[in-house]
């Protein structure tokens, strides 16, 4: 008997040798689908077909001519989505949370494709979070080589001295082996009643909690913490749990910040 298990798509012998392939696997999470590990998973179960030929292995590229199916039904493409979200406190950056605690997607329950957030805010962080379904983008967005400076607006416990900024300006270790790269730092206000500074930092890189280990390794405390930019976008006429999708220029100026 034929056996149509395939290990790798070797393409059809006729196709243009020139035309661009992808991963299996990154081509069905960047369709909308699912997860990229989702999508892994589905490989290996031997639940997925290109040109009606069941494909298990990992390595398999394909190309935008081949027809892609899953549980024998064709991969259709959605147009990629690009929004602009403000976050609100109080609710997980996550598709689906196991302890059913409350989570960004209420807030997209209009938009029928599958979007999933780029990067995360914590719980109790509010502020400006990408979403998108384009898995390329992400990459882009998130990889630490285009330096992207993001922009945060912290309520910091007590009365920030001339030395505390200095320290977080050149850069603070946060972990064993992690020192931060140089900040920029603008203060904002003052309180002395209430024994709290309010800065703008911003930074490019993008560690668990970061924002809140390098107040913590000069002395202080996040009190309050807010992304308020990311490159060129802002938070503009937007209110905490309002979206808002990218202009064209606005994700090309993004991309481009990724190319310098």
């Amino acid at each position: 008997m034929k056996n149509n298990k395939l290990k790798a798509v070797e393409g059809n012998k006729n196709s243009n040798n020139s035309e661009k392939k992808e991963r299996l696997q990154k081509v069905i999470a960047n369709a909308g689908f699912c997860s990229r590990r989702k999508a892994e998973l589905l490989i290996t179960a031997g639940q997925v077909k290109v040109n009606d030929q069941v494909i298990t292995a990992l390595g398999s590229k394909v190309s935008l001519t081949d027809i892609i199916k899953i549980n024998n039904k064709i991969l259709q493409f959605n147009n990629y989505l690009y929004l602009v979200f403000y976050k609100p406190v109080n609710c997980l950056t996550t598709l689906k949370d196991p302890k059913n605690r409350p989570t960004i997607m209420p807030y997209f329950s209009k938009i029928k494709t599958r979007i999933y957030p780029v990067g995360r805010l914590d719980f109790d962080t509010s502020g400006l979070l990408l979403m998108t379904n384009d898995g390329d983008f992400s990459n882009q967005i998130l990889h630490p080589k285009y330096k992207i400076n993001k922009v945060y607006q912290v309520t910091c416990q007590g009365l920030l001295t001339k030395i505390q900024i200095q320290q977080l300006t050149a850069g603070v270790k946060i972990e064993e082996n992690i020192v931060t790269a140089p900040a920029k730092i603008t203060i904002i206000g003052v309180n002395q009643k209430q024994a709290v500074t309010i800065i703008n930092l911003t930074i490019h890189q993008g560690y668990k909690n970061q924002v809140k280990k390098m107040l913590l390794a000069v002395g202080s405390k996040v009190l309050e913490l807010k992304r308020i930019a990311i490159g060129n976008l802002t938070l503009k006429d937007l209110k905490p749990g309002d979206y808002r999708f990218l202009t064209t220029e606005e994700k090309s100026s993004l991309l481009n910040l990724t190319k310098k």
